[in-house]
């Protein structure tokens, strides 16, 4: 199965148009470093025993715990208004799962080591601020953090203690999404009502029926499972709303107890439920200016369901698919 960077962004799902077909090679000139990425196959959490009893210990432990448990230090509803960073009551945790040490759940032990980095979004050189800020502006709908702040300084701490033994640059099997079937999506739209029969059998009963989640009780505590629409939950400028970028995560972590090894999904499966999940009829907090992602739009993702696009295709097709004519794959 072909599987790309988690965290090279310009190398996930970037689209392409039937008027202007998306140069594969262009992207891999813009995103070269100038060095072979040595590959990693075998790579554990580190040891937290070995967490020194210093400063940068105390700001390792600090980070994990923002990770793990966002909602109860930047959350909206911690008692310090001014701390109130977060938009929702998530955890990066609730996709970053085991405060970012999960396989193949968008893990963070290559991280460090990859930024800077291309980001096509953006149409710069990002730095690891930067994508930090861009989940918090968008998967925890809130506001950035200070780049110089404890909680960000903590939270990079944190990815640098965990990317230990890991070259700059390296490529870490793990820290990779799997991909639905490609060929599938080329040819074949994602259905929502088929996705809400996958929703009823496999995911409402922790996610609720309604997708409210389970909401643990008393102020910034957080959910036991998280809501998937509605007011406190990701917004419509997260990765997670796109239906490819969802069912590339859900196929290997979801339901509880699945991973890229022992799934219980089918690809059909997780690309149909991902788009019930974000179908339009799902309330969810608008993201603002999304129509000025992607500048350079032979670089735009090709789930993303807000225009200009530089094909003739229509924005419900960029949204569930078939892509084919909006991904040309690379040969």
């Amino acid at each position: 199965m072909k599987k790309v960077s988690i965290l090279g962004m310009a190398l996930l799902l970037l689209g392409a148009s039937g008027l202007f077909a998306f140069d594969v090679a262009e992207l891999a000139k813009r995103s070269d470093k100038g060095f072979k990425p040595v590959v990693v196959k075998d790579w554990k959490a580190p040891d937290e025993s070995t967490i020194p009893n210093n400063l940068f210990g105390e700001t390792v432990r600090y980070g994990k715990a923002l990770v793990h448990e966002t909602y109860k230090y930047i959350g909206p509803e911690v008692a310090d208004a001014k701390m109130r960073y977060a938009g929702n009551n998530l955890a990066c945790s609730s996709c970053h799962q085991d405060a970012g040490t999960k396989r193949w759940s968008a893990p963070f032990m290559a991280t460090f080591g990859t930024f800077p980095q291309y980001r096509n979004r953006d149409e710069n050189i990002g730095s690891i601020e930067e994508r930090v800020n861009g989940c918090m502006n968008r998967s925890m709908n809130g506001k950035s953090l200070p780049e110089n702040g404890k909680e960000m300084r903590a939270i990079v701490t944190y990815m640098y203690w965990l990317a230990q033994g890991i070259p700059v640059g390296a490529k870490v099997e793990g820290a990779e999404f799997p991909q639905v079937n490609r060929k599938m999506v080329m040819s074949q739209a994602a259905d929502p009502i088929k996705g809400e029969k996958v929703y009823k059998e496999h995911c409402a009963s922790c996610h609720g029926e309604n997708g409210e989640g389970v909401k643990r009780e008393g102020k910034a505590n957080g959910y036991e499972f998280p809501p998937l629409w509605g007011k406190d939950t990701y917004n419509t400028g997260a990765g997670m709303y796109r239906v490819l970028r969802a069912a590339d995560w859900i196929v290997a972590n979801m339901p509880l107890g699945a991973d890229n090894h022992n799934r219980i999904l089918t690809d059909e499966q997780a690309y149909n439920v991902a788009a019930y999940i974000n179908n339009y009829d799902k309330p969810r907090d608008v993201k603002a200016n999304r129509e000025k992602d992607f500048p350079d739009l032979s670089m735009k993702v090709p789930d993303s369901d807000v225009g200009p696009y530089d094909d003739n295709k229509t924005r419900h097709q960029h949204k569930f698919g078939p892509y084919k004519g909006i991904i040309i794959p690379a040969k």
